[in-house]
């Protein structure tokens, strides 16, 4: 489905638009010895109030293993997160990506070489890429872990590119000092990196990443859906167990008819 432009978005967040929406699928979460290697399941949230800014929302969950299906890394991010079944959040964030300038790429020299540096798209003046505004960023960050960002960085075309100026964490929150974040639209998914500098590591490297599909109608199934589904058939096998080993044991206790018992003592009238 092509995208459009929602009517409402402010026009400084147009190099955004493309953002904008509900997005889910799977990744891959790992930190050295810290963090085992291991499947995620993600959504991220882009939306807006008509103010200037985007706010994004992230969840990831671990994955119940027993009750998920074998997952080909190549696959589209809808179809990956169906075969997933979330256990439990690892973590979620709130975003605000504030657009505060553009500028027009470098032109390329005589040699073909577009000179945009950083930021630049690294190809020709015949690139797309090339002859597309680089709208540069500032956000701000939080989780419910203790830390707090501070980010810069741009975006042109379909891809951009963030990292933290300032990390601040409350005092009982683990050290993390640096973050970077890629995302990319490809193939019409959401391709997204992440490299940091926590737990003592002074060098970042990779920790999170992911491939989303976006989710174009609102009534398809929920993140918490097939968990809420596995932990209602749980509780619905063991209260049937429950049921059938109390009837049995109520039988087995009954006391013999041929008495009468007192309702205050027990003992035969």
């Amino acid at each position: 489905m092509a995208f459009t432009i929602p009517d409402d978005l402010s026009p400084e967040l147009y190099p955004l638009a493309w953002l904008v929406g509900t997005w889910r699928g799977y990744g891959i979460l790992t930190y050295g010895e810290t963090v085992p290697e291991q499947a995620v399941y993600q959504e991220m949230t882009f939306d807006h109030d008509g103010g200037p800014y985007l706010r994004q929302t992230t969840t990831i969950w671990t994955v119940d293993a027993t009750r998920s299906q074998d997952l080909d890394f190549e696959m589209p991010g809808l179809e990956g997160a169906s075969r997933l079944t979330p256990a439990q959040v690892w973590s979620t964030e709130t975003t605000f990506w504030r657009p505060v300038g553009q500028e027009m790429p470098e032109a390329a020299d005589d040699g073909g070489e577009a000179g945009g540096g950083e930021a630049g798209s690294g190809g020709g003046a015949s690139s797309p890429a090339s002859k597309t505004p680089i709208t540069s960023l500032e956000l701000v960050s939080a989780d419910p872990a203790g830390h707090v960002g501070v980010w810069e960085g741009w975006i042109q075309g379909p891809r951009a590119q963030v990292g933290t100026q300032a990390v601040g964490r409350t005092r009982t929150a683990a050290s993390v000092t640096e973050m970077s974040r890629m995302f990319g639209l490809v193939g019409g998914e959401l391709l997204w990196t992440q490299d940091m500098a926590a737990f003592g590591q002074a060098e970042a490297q990779s920790y999170a990443s992911g491939r989303l599909g976006r989710v174009e109608e609102a009534g398809e199934t929920d993140p918490g859906a097939a968990l809420r589904e596995a932990i209602a058939a749980d509780e619905a096998t063991r209260a049937a167990e429950a049921v059938a080993a109390g009837g049995s044991s109520a039988v087995q206790d009954a006391p013999p008819p041929t008495d009468t018992q007192s309702p205050t003592t027990g003992a035969s009238v």
